[in-house]
C-alpha cells in the first residue's frame, strides 16, 4: 500500500463554469496518483486528498456549479434590459391627384393635378437607465419631397434631430421593470451561490464520514484477524492436548467452532471494507468503472482528541454562517424588494417629459438643410408632465396585500428555521460530548478485556481454568475492540456533524472558496 502525505490546506476558486483556479499541490498530487492507481497495488489517501478529489470530480458538485452559472447568466440577461435599441427606417411614399375643371365668372378654369414622392430616413437610439427609471429617445430624420404641383416642379429637403427624456416621478421611480428584474436576478444569483456552498459543505461532510468509515472498516479487519489468530492458536493447543489425553474433545470442538466463526466474521469485515471503499470512491471519483478495481485506503487514524464544546457559541456561529440561513435571509430580502415594487405599482403615473431638438428645411439641397441643422438655426423644445391615475386599482392593491402576507410568512418561517438550527446544533454538541465519554469508557472496557484474557490464559496454562472460559473472554475482547473502534468512528463523525450543523465544514477541512 502506497502511503502519501499531503498538505494541510486546499483552496478552491469557484468562478465561471466550473471549479477553476487555484487548487493546492496536494490536490494535483492526489489526481496524478489516482490516474495511475490501476497499475499500483493501491492508494492511501489523506482526508485532504479526498476533499480535493471530491471538489474536482464529484458529479453532484459539478451539477450544482452549472446551476450556479445559470443563475449568473440570469443577472446578465436582466442587465440586458438597459441595452439601448437602435432603430433604422427608410420609407418612400408616392401620391397623385387628378386635375379638375372649375367654372368661374370669366369662364372655365383648368386645375392641374399633382404628383409627389416623399422619401424619409430615420435613426433612433432608444433605451432606459438605472438612474431612477430615466428613459431616453435620441433620433434623427431626413426627408425629401419632390414632384409637380399645379404643373410646377418642386424639391424640398428637411431634417431634424432631437433628444427626448422621460423621468418617472411616482410609478416606476427607482423601481422600474428592468431595475426590479436586475435586483431579483442578483438576489437569485447570490442564493444560488449559497446553495452551492451548502452543497459543497454537505458533500465534504459525506466525504469525511466515508473516510472515517473506511478507517473503521480497516480496523475491524485488523481486530477480526487477531480474533482468528487467537481462536486458531487455542484450537491448535487444545488439539495437541486432546491427542495426549490431557483435554476432552469437547474443548477442541469448541475452539474449532470459535475459529470458524471468527473466520466468518473476518469475511464479513472484508466485505464491509469493500463497501466502505466504494462509498468513498463514489464521492471522490467521477467514473466508478474506471476506479472499480482500485484499492483505496485511508491514510490516517481515528482521533480521540478532546474538543472544547460550547453549544451556545456553536449556535451563534451557526446562525451567522449557515448557508441555508443566509439563503433564507436573502430570500426574505428579495421578497421585500417585491413588496416595494408592488407598492410602487399602486401609485399613479406621473412622468416628467422634456425634449430638445433642431429642425431645418431647404428647397435647394440636402446639404444646405444639414448645414442649417448643424447651425441650430431652428431649435425647438418641449417640457411637460403626464399623469395617469388608475381608478380602483384593485389588481395592484391585491397583489401588494398578497406579497406582504408572503413576506410575513417567510419571516415566520425564518424564525422557525433559526430555532430548528439551534436545536440541531445543541443536539450535535451533546452527541459529540457523549461520544467522547463513550470513547473513554470503551477504551477502559477494552483494556480490562485484554487484562482478563491474559490472566485467564495464564491460569489455563497452569490448569486452573477451562478452554470454555478463555473462548468466552476472547469473544469479549473482540467485541470490546470493535466497540471501541465504533465509538472512535462515531466520535469523529459527531464532530463532523457538529461542523456541518454550524456551517463550518469548510473551515474545519481547510477549504477556501475564492470570492467572485
Amino acid at each position: 500500500m502506497n502511503r502519501v502525505s499531503r498538505g494541510r490546506r486546499v483552496e478552491v476558486r469557484v468562478q465561471g463554469s466550473g471549479f477553476r483556479g487555484a487548487v493546492v499541490w496536494a490536490l494535483l498530487a492526489a489526481l496524478a496518483l489516482a490516474a495511475g492507481a490501476a497499475e499500483q497495488e493501491g492508494v492511501a489517501l489523506t482526508l485532504e486528498d479526498c476533499v480535493g478529489l471530491a471538489l474536482a470530480n464529484n458529479l453532484e458538485l459539478k451539477i450544482s456549479n452549472v446551476t450556479r452559472e445559470m443563475a449568473r447568466q440570469e443577472v446578465e440577461a436582466a442587465l440586458g434590459g438597459y441595452d439601448p435599441e437602435l432603430r433604422l427606417s427608410a420609407r418612400r411614399r408616392h401620391e397623385e391627384t387628378t386635375g379638375e375643371s372649375a367654372g368661374t365668372a370669366e369662364g372655365a378654369l383648368e386645375l392641374l393635378g399633382a404628383e409627389t414622392d416623399n422619401d424619409s430616413y430615420e435613426a433612433a437610439l432608444i433605451g432606459a437607465t438605472a438612474l431612477g427609471g430615466l428613459s431616453y429617445d435620441l433620433g434623427a430624420r431626413l426627408g425629401q419631397s419632390d414632384g409637380t404641383r399645379q404643373g410646377s416642379p418642386f424639391d424640398t429637403h428637411t431634417g431634424s434631430a432631437s433628444l427626448t427624456l422621460t423621468q418617472p416621478l411616482l410609478k416606476g421611480f427607482r423601481t422600474g421593470g428592468t431595475r426590479y428584474q436586475v435586483a431579483l436576478a442578483r438576489g437569485q444569483s447570490a442564493e444560488a451561490a449559497l446553495q452551492l456552498e451548502g452543497r459543497i459543505q454537505s458533500i465534504l461532510a459525506d466525504v469525511e464520514e466515508a473516510w472515517y468509515g473506511l478507517i473503521q472498516a480497516r480496523e475491524r479487519i485488523r481486530v477480526q484477524e487477531e480474533a482468528v489468530r487467537l481462536a486458531t492458536q487455542l484450537y491448535e493447543d487444545n488439539r495437541r492436548k486432546v491427542q495426549i489425553g490431557a483435554m476432552s474433545s469437547l474443548d477442541e470442538k469448541q475452539a474449532e467452532s470459535q475459529a470458524a466463526a471468527a473466520r466468518a466474521d473476518l469475511s464479513s469485515a472484508r466485505q464491509a471494507h469493500a463497501e466502505a471503499q466504494n462509498r468513498l470512491k463514489q464521492l471522490i471519483y467521477a467514473n466508478h468503472r474506471e476506479y472499480r478495481g482500485v484499492e483505496v485506503d485511508a491514510a490516517g487514524t481515528l482521533s480521540d482528541e478532546p474538543v472544547a464544546l460550547d453549544a451556545a457559541a456553536s449556535g451563534a456561529r451557526a446562525l451567522d454562517q449557515r448557508p441555508d440561513l443566509k439563503e433564507a435571509r436573502l430570500a426574505l430580502e428579495r421578497q421585500g424588494i417585491t413588496v416595494r415594487q408592488l407598492k410602487n405599482q399602486t401609485l399613479p403615473s406621473l412622468d416628467l417629459v422634456g425634449s430638445y431638438g433642431v429642425a431645418a428645411s431647404d428647397e435647394d439641397s440636402r446639404r444646405d438643410a444639414l448645414d442649417q441643422m448643424e447651425a441650430a438655426d431652428e431649435p425647438f423644445w418641449t417640457a411637460g408632465v403626464t399623469l395617469a391615475f388608475p381608478l380602483g386599482n384593485r389588481s395592484a392593491r391585491s397583489r401588494l396585500v398578497q406579497s406582504r402576507a408572503m413576506e410575513e410568512r417567510m419571516g415566520l418561517e425564518y424564525r422557525r428555521s433559526e430555532e430548528s438550527v439551534l436545536v440541531e446544533v445543541d443536539n450535535a454538541a451533546r452527541a459529540a460530548a457523549a461520544g467522547l465519554e463513550r470513547v473513554q469508557a470503551t477504551r477502559e472496557a477494552r483494556e480490562y478485556a485484554e487484562q482478563a484474557l491474559q490472566a485467564e490464559q495464564q491460569k489455563l496454562e497452569r490448569g486452573k481454568s477451562t478452554s470454555f472460559v478463555v473462548l468466552q473472554l476472547q469473544r469479549d475482547l473482540t467485541s470490546a475492540r470493535n466497540t471501541e473502534i465504533q465509538a472512535l468512528a462515531d466520535y469523529n463523525r459527531q464532530l463532523a456533524a457538529l461542523a456541518l450543523a454550524e456551517g463550518a465544514v469548510l473551515e474545519r477541512l481547510g477549504v477556501e472558496l475564492a470570492p467572485e
